[in-house]
Formats: C-alpha cells, structure tokens, sequence
C-alpha cells in the first residue's frame, strides 16, 4: 500500500495504461510500459496488469476516445485496482475526467517519478525542489478537488463555496511556491559561499617522513 503523494490517499492496486499512435510506435511504446512497472514498484505499488493501447489520434478529453476509455475504466474495475497509472503525460483537464469517468485515483508517469525523487531526497536542496516541482505540478490540477463544488452558489456573478475555496487553495499553493523558490534560492547562495570559501581557504603542506631499513 503506497500514498501517491500529489492525491493524499492510499492505493492497493495498479493497472498500467501505454497509449500510441503509429503502429510502428508499439514497440517503443510496450518497452516504456515495461519501464513504467518498474518505476510503480520502486513506490510499492502492486501493479495488476498493463494495458497497450492503440488509438488513432489525440483526443482532448481523454487522450483516447471515449468508447475505448471506458473499456480500460470497466477492466480496472473487473480487476478490482484503485489506481490507473499512464505512460503518457495527462493535462490538467484530462487527469479530471478520467478520474471522474473512474471514481478512482488517476497518475501518470510524471507524477510517479516526484514521488521517487521525494522518496529519495537526501540533502535540504533536493527535498525543496521535489516539493516545489509537486506544487507546480498540483496548481493547474486543484480543479479536481473542487468540481463538485463549482456549481454551487447563485446566478451570474455569484461565487459559490467552491469556488471561493478553489481561489483560496490556489492561493495558498502559490504562496507556498513563492516561499520554495526564496528557500531554494537561500539554500543554492549558502552552498555557492561556502565553495567559495573552500577554495579560498589555504591547503596545508604535508611532508611524509619515512625510514629505511638497512639492516
């Protein structure tokens, strides 16, 4: 059981979806879904079975059409996952609807990857950029917290609650990338000075003194 960090909430169970356009793609594409399986494990997620599929053109709701997204929806479902996970990069929008098409959490291959590098930050410098690249990542995506609550609130010109608390979580995240990148900032001078100050600083003179054994 593994807490994909961007979704707050805990997934058992992983289908892998690899979509592809040219035929002569499938190939690259299959090796890559390999790829990806390898990159889920690393985070303890089980992954159940991987899925190819092959689509025609880019659709921008889905990225595939909808027939064939809701044949990979009902086989997740048949196979009882908690979790799709995509090779292909998801926009913001389609993220959203195919876990509102789902009703389960929804990852790509980009948003796996932060959480390796979260899980395997070392220094102050590596944590801060882990944490700011998820708050870029989550910004265009806290849509999808707030979509059931959009349609609250009055006629025209009125802010229901979600979207006053939308505004607010928006704001928050900002603030918090405004403070990563003054941290970052800070912590990459402190590190640049005392380079600086190690090259400065004078080597001191060894001198090996030895004997010989003459007999």
């Amino acid at each position: 059981m593994f807490e994909i960090k961007a979704k707050d909430k805990l997934v058992e169970r992983a289908l892998l979806v690899g979509a592809y356009l040219d035929t002569d793609k499938k190939a690259d594409a299959q090796s890559l879904l390999v790829e990806l399986e390898e990159l889920v494990d690393t985070l303890g997620i089980p992954v159940v079975e991987r899925m190819l599929v092959h689509h025609r053109e880019q659709h921008p709701r889905y990225l595939i059409g909808s027939g064939k997204a809701q044949e990979i929806v009902d086989y997740a479902k048949k196979l009882e996952c908690d979790v799709l996970v995509f090779d292909n990069e998801l926009s913001p929008s389609q993220q959203r609807n195919w876990e509102e098409l789902a009703g389960m959490t929804v990852a790509d291959r980009h948003e796996i990857i932060l959480d390796i590098f979260g899980a395997r930050a070392q220094t102050r410098e590596a944590r801060i950029q882990v944490d700011l690249a998820r708050m870029e990542y989550s910004l265009p995506r806290l849509t999808r917290a707030w979509s059931h609550l959009g349609q609250q609130g009055g006629g025209i010109g009125a802010k229901g609650e979600g979207e006053s608390q939308l505004e607010q979580d928006k704001r928050k995240i900002r603030l918090q990338i405004d403070r990563l990148k003054r941290e970052l900032k800070t912590v990459r001078s402190a590190r640049a000075t005392q380079r600086k100050d190690r090259k400065r600083a004078p080597v001191p003179n060894a001198a090996i003194v030895g004997y010989t054994n003459a007999g």
